[in-house]
């Protein structure tokens, strides 16, 4: 007869664990703390996901507070925003924001969404920016949520900072700080962009749609940084350059706690010092093609730069051409090069997998290019070819931790599907 082994599996992570090292990193009892989570990088959780929040509130004990920000899923952001009015045809069939039920997004992991439903758990109102909390003071964080910029002036990143919380990265990527997202609406920076759109609500029982305005939190963001890493990355990287913050592990997860005020404060002065003037983009003009044989070495010297930025590694010159060389003999493969000056600057391929599903691989645009719309109008000529053959949906795999990428590729209208998950051994 097979048994299962009795063996503790190697990884595992109790809630325990996930108390003590909290506290060994500087959380305290009482403190009002936001968190910021990768659930697969901690480890096997014993019990769950919801051990993670458990863990944590132990800490935090009766007088603290754990806040999170949530969202909402079913969020139609992406559609109203840029509109003048919404179609009567989405009026009539779009679900109302309900404080009560609507769930978080499910992209930003699982944690919010158990938080939302913990007992106790308290929401702020913002259809579209929703934070959760729990503990003694989430009516604070979360009551009075502005509807119009709701990432500024009284919305819970504020409330947060006057209450001198602190900020818990557990093991999610710097670029994930939503608390920045307060410095940039804050920060007396010219010409930040606006963003408009359409959320509907409810009222008395009843759906209304509320126009609302804010600042560019998403996209391109609302000032016109160019810089080769996430803007959020490059500030908290700075920050923590200043021997600012703490780090250290909780399981398997390099994690970091900050003062909510003093980032935020940090950032406000980067913010203002790098964009203290009003910054105009230049002009960077480029052109698209699909690849030929002519192309073998611009696709080399791409696939060279994506695979080191991807891995930290060189690859050697004779494997980069032989990659180039089979994507360019691939009969199922159709690759676009962006180039500048003759130079090239992006590439994306196309390949057909199956009837109907076409696949995006290596996607790349070289550091000093982003955010100047070339991977959009790569993709609009993958997706062109796409529709040419035949398909009806485009698949791309994306690392679960780089939230950068997967915030550009639901830009441009891709969701999550599928997950797939992994443990040492």
């Amino acid at each position: 007869m097979t048994r299962c082994s009795r063996s503790r599996a190697p990884g595992l992570v109790t809630r325990q664990q996930i108390a003590a090292e909290t506290g060994h990193l500087g959380v305290e009892p009482g403190d009002t703390l936001m968190l910021h989570a990768s659930v697969g990088s901690i480890g096997w959780i014993v019990g769950g996901p919801d051990q993670v929040l458990a863990g944590l509130l132990d800490v935090l004990r009766d007088r603290g507070t754990l806040m999170m920000y949530a969202g909402w899923d079913g969020s139609p952001y992406d559609i109203t925003c840029g509109m003048p009015e919404v179609p009567p045809q989405l009026r009539a069939v779009w679900p109302a924001f309900d404080i009560k039920t609507s769930r978080a997004v499910r992209e930003w992991g699982v944690l919010p969404e158990y938080l939302r439903t913990w007992e106790g758990a308290q929401r702020s109102e913002h259809p579209d920016s929703s934070f959760v909390a729990v503990g003694d003071n989430a009516s604070e964080l979360t009551s009075h949520h502005p509807l119009q910029y709701g990432m500024g002036a009284g919305s819970p990143l504020e409330t947060l900072c006057t209450l001198r919380g602190k900020v818990l990265l557990l093991g999610s990527p710097l670029a994930n700080v939503t608390l920045l997202h307060y410095a940039e609406h804050i920060a007396e920076v010219p010409d930040k962009a606006v963003v408009r759109y359409h959320m509907p609500v409810l009222k008395n029982g009843e759906t209304v749609w509320e126009s609302i305005e804010e600042f560019n939190t998403g996209g391109d963001g609302c000032m016109p940084w160019g810089g080769p890493v996430d803007l959020f990355e490059a500030i908290v990287d700075d920050y923590v350059k200043e021997g600012q913050g703490a780090v250290g592990p909780i399981g398997g997860a390099t994690s970091y706690l900050f003062d909510a005020r003093d980032l935020s404060d940090f950032a406000v002065r980067w913010m203002e010092d790098e964009f203290r003037a009003p910054v105009q983009r230049p002009d960077v003009r480029y052109e698209l093609h699909a690849a030929n044989h002519d192309d073998h070495r611009a696709l080399a010297v791409l696939l060279a730069e994506a695979d080191s930025e991807m891995t930290g590694k060189s690859i050697p010159e004779t494997k980069a051409y032989s990659v180039a060389d089979h994507w360019l003999e691939c009969a199922n493969a159709r690759v676009f090069l962006a180039t500048s000056q003759q130079e090239p600057i992006g590439m994306i391929i196309a390949t057909l997998q199956e009837p109907k599903l076409g696949i995006i691989e290596h996607a790349f645009v070289q550091p000093a290019y982003r955010r100047r719309g070339v991977l959009r109008d790569l993709e609009i000529e993958a997706s062109t070819y796409f529709l040419e053959v035949g398909c009806s949906h485009i698949r791309l795999q994306l690392d679960a931790e780089n939230e950068v990428a997967r915030e550009t590729w639901r830009a441009l209208g891709y969701r999550a599907t599928t997950e797939t998950m992994e443990r040492p051994l």
